[in-house]
């Protein structure tokens, strides 16, 4: 006989496991298959015929046996589901018409002018800061995307196709979507990645459908508009009304028009790269990029305003629904900002029809949207951090951090309690719960955004949630700014507290930045192990009991197994030289076989943004997280203007100069040594003869002497000989003039491999004889190399250097034609691997 426990008859059954939710919802297993057919044409290529074919072939036994066998017929529905989600993202990346504007373009860019229309609102970028680490100063510059339809043939226009990556040094002013325009410029292909690690910008801008660049340089006047279109195109009316709110904050919100026109308009180009950065580096970029935060802020005040009014709930659904999505359209149409929208108006449809939503239902429906509108969104870090965190938030967090049901005591303790305790009570849960939905969410988050971003923002636990708050205050008063702004004083009160909540959310921001150990710079984690990790996240929040503990801890576990692997030393019984390919300028990356990483310069004439997007992805890609030393060659900035980039994002032991590095009277050599002060790096000075050792890698300094020779900079250039195994490479930096003279006046023993003096210039590197018949340069004879490597710009001549080096038996390889290029030294040999040409030659063989 079994006794029933007390209260047996009241206790509340369990809550339902959130995987059932979900199995009951109709519209989940077409979003799972959809997305499987995405990502079987992403990863291995779905040929369209194939696609299309099963496409036909499931619809056909769907038809053929839904009344017969029903399950099959499921089955069958969802394979033409993913097989058009296949297709779909095929048709979308792949499928381009016989005129695109892409097969226009050719090697090296070509001089051209087309006619098309402005596909997007054109991005107007301020003129950025002074950076005393660039050699040329950047102007303001715009952004857009034509939709050509025409371009300039040989004394006629011929008809055209596709879309074309407008980039415009100056302001397009007056110009708007919709708007038909002629554009004389220079089209080039979109480059690929040149290093390994590196962005893949030709891949993103064919996410878009776009094939090709047209860049205008030095003035927007080769832009001229031939027909207004904007007042037909509905983003070109949205585009108009975001820049009459951007005028209108500007003029109630002085001190702080930026950071309100990116919260309030989701305009990117409203603050600055530093400005931006902070909120990355402090993982709370999501409070200013228009997403399903700002949409629920907004639709949660507008419901409330309507109710305040006495409006009909059908009615307020219909408005809200409404203008949360022209919203989202005016803010872009960013993938987060369509899903929140897109969940809202299923809400609101709920209200209208007055039937009940299944939140997993308005989810998948969300997805299946952005889908459809963009198959490519899916894979982009934005749209996978915003459905993973309402994932999350709603299955996961109101579970988790419900409150239990309290006793029959707990509850008349309760009611004996005063109001302002019950208040007090309240208030502290609620921040406790504010904290714990942060922690949360960041936890999660960290994985995607360190693949991403390769940071990890363990400060976003802290400053989230004030952050929440006061860009909620932000948000809803400077709404009612823009409401209010044509009625003149009326939008003061309004503008101030807009004011004041954004002052605040700097200054929160900008601690968080300077927190120690708020912000850690890491390799990406492996695809594998990313893998794992969200099917355990996804097992915790879609299971209850017993189950979802155990899969907490595995999930546990394999943090810790993640950490751990990553922490372990790296060894190999080989060393790597990798020249990679930053333009203009250099940075060689030597990797000794005890794990010891060092770098021989680290800059370019493009600016420090090289190191941000070519150093740094490098040094993750290949597990690099700390620094041992940087030798810079010389004091010229496309050598040594990335180092403050690099502190921000890697510990380095030392930095190594020549005698004269610090001497040089340069607002980027103070800007650069002030840096090293800061962070605390130790730095030395070396000179011609001195040798030094990492592990089995040996250097040998060359030049420059302890004093002259006299001249610029180049000619005291830092010369080093590094050896491993028998094998030598030669790095010489901007050798030139009486600095090379004297080097090579010393003989020394052929090189495998040897770095172009000053980039592959010719007086530099210049043959001897006549030029029907040259012969071997000064450096080449002197060398006598077997490999030549060259960082150089894009578009340099390199006929010298291959009648210079060649006539010693050389190969000269130059980086933007071959990408970054990478020695592999080991007792069997010397190997050199070409990353973009994908070329791999044996240079010397064993002894």
């Amino acid at each position: 006989m079994s006794v029933a426990p007390p209260d047996a008859d009241d206790a509340l059954p369990p809550p339902e496991p959130a995987w059932r939710e979900f199995a009951r919802a109709p519209l989940v297993p077409f979003a799972l298959a959809a997305s499987v057919g995405l990502l079987a044409d992403r990863s291995i290529g779905v040929p369209l015929a194939a696609g299309l074919i099963t496409a036909v072939v499931a619809l056909v036994g769907w038809l053929s046996t839904r009344a017969t066998v029903p399950q099959a017929g499921s089955v069958w529905l969802l394979v033409c589901t993913s097989a058009v989600g296949a297709v779909h993202h095929h048709t979308h990346r792949h499928t381009f018409g016989d005129d695109d504007i892409g097969r226009f373009t050719k090697d090296p860019p070509t001089a051209i002018r087309v006619r098309g229309t402005l596909a997007e609102e054109p991005d107007r970028f301020r003129p950025p800061r002074h950076d005393p680490l660039l050699t040329v100063q950047r102007t303001a510059t715009s952004t857009g995307v034509l939709e050509v339809f025409a371009v300039d043939g040989v004394g006629s226009w011929q008809p055209a196709s596709g879309r074309v990556r407008l980039a415009v040094e100056g302001r397009l002013d007056g110009l708007h979507c919709g708007d038909v325009v002629e554009v004389s410029g220079r089209l080039t292909r979109p480059d690929g990645p040149h290093n390994p690690g590196e962005w893949d910008y030709r891949s993103h801008l064919l996410d878009r459908r776009i094939t090709a660049d047209l860049r205008v340089k030095r003035s927007a006047d080769p832009v001229v508009r031939l027909e207004e279109g904007w007042r037909a195109s509905l983003f070109g009316w949205l585009a108009v009304v975001r820049g009459w709110g951007t005028r209108a904050l500007e003029r109630e919100v002085p001190d702080e028009a930026g950071l309100a026109t990116a919260l309030l308009l989701g305009d990117s180009t409203a603050l600055d790269r530093e400005e931006w950065d902070a909120y990355v580096r402090t993982g709370v970029i999501h409070v200013l990029a228009i997403s399903g935060q700002h949409l629920v802020v907004l639709g949660w005040f507008l419901w409330l305003v309507f109710q305040l009014c006495g409006v009909r709930r059908r009615h307020a659904a219909w408005a809200v629904a409404l203008f949360l999505l022209g919203y989202a359209l005016m803010s872009g149409g960013r993938a987060s900002a369509v899903r929140a929208a897109v969940m809202v108006c299923v809400v609101c449809g709920g209200i209208v029809l007055r039937r009940p939503v299944i939140p997993a239902n308005a989810f998948a429906f969300a997805w299946l949207i952005v889908l459809g509108v963009s198959p490519t969104d899916p894979f982009t870090a934005g749209c996978q951090l915003s459905f993973l965190s309402v994932f999350v938030l709603i299955w996961g967090c109101t579970r988790w951090l419900a409150p239990r049901e309290l006793t029959p005591v707990e509850q008349l303790i309760e009611e004996s309690r005063g109001v302002p305790e019950k208040v007090l009570r309240a208030g502290l849960r609620t921040v406790w719960e504010a904290f714990a939905i942060s922690t949360i969410l960041t936890v999660v988050n960290a994985p995607l955004v360190l693949a991403a971003q390769n940071v990890a923002s363990p400060v976003a636990v802290l400053i989230g949630p004030p952050l929440v708050i006061l860009t909620s205050i932000a948000l809803v008063a400077g709404f009612l700014v823009l409401i209010v702004s044509p009625l003149g004083a009326a939008a003061w009160p309004f503008a101030r507290i807009t004011e004041w909540s954004l002052a605040a959310c700097e200054w929160v921001v900008g601690l968080g930045d300077r927190l120690p150990f708020g912000h850690l710079y890491a390799a990406a984690p492996p695809m594998w192990w990313l893998i794992g990790f969200y099917a355990l996240v996804a097992g915790v929040v879609l299971f209850n009991g017993t189950r979802s503990r155990k899969l907490l801890a595995g999930l546990l576990v394999w943090l810790v197994f993640g950490t751990v692997a990553g922490l372990i030393p790296r060894s190999s019984d080989e060393a790597r030289i990798t020249f990679l390919a930053v333009g203009h300028g250099g940075c060689v990356v030597i990797e000794a076989p005890d794990g010891r990483v060092l770098l021989y310069d680290a800059g370019t004439t493009v600016g420090p943004d090289a190191v941000r997007r070519i150093v740094a992805p490098f040094l993750w890609h290949r597990g690099i997280g700390r620094i041992d030393e940087v030798f810079l060659s010389h004091a010229d900035l496309d050598h040594f203007n990335g180092i403050p980039e690099l502190l921000r994002r890697f510990p380095i032991a030392q930095v190594t100069l020549t005698p004269t590095f610090s001497d040089k009277e340069s607002p980027g050599v103070e800007a650069v040594m002030a840096a090293l002060e800061k962070h605390g790096i130790r730095t030395r000075v070396v000179v011609a003869g001195e040798r030094f050792r990492a592990g089995d890698v040996a250097f040998e300094v060359l030049h420059p002497p302890r004093a002259g020779p006299s001249g610029t900079e180049n000619v005291r250039s830092l010369v080093l000989l590094v050896r491993h195994e028998g094998h030598t490479v030669l790095l010489t930096g901007d050798l030139e003039g009486e600095g090379q003279a004297l080097v090579t006046s010393r003989p020394i023993a052929p090189v495998d491999v040897m770095l172009a003096p000053h980039h592959g210039g010719k007086s530099a590197n210049a043959p001897r004889g006549a030029p029907e018949k040259p012969e071997a340069g000064v450096v080449a004879a002197w060398a006598r190399p077997k490999l030549v490597v060259s960082s150089q710009r894009a578009g340099t001549p390199t006929e010298h250097l291959s009648a210079s080096y060649g006539a010693v038996g050389a190969t000269v390889w130059d980086t933007p034609t071959v990408g970054a290029v990478t020695i592999r030294s080991h007792t069997t040999g010397v190997t050199a691997e070409a990353f973009r040409a994908g070329e791999t030659r044996v240079l010397t063989r064993g002894k």
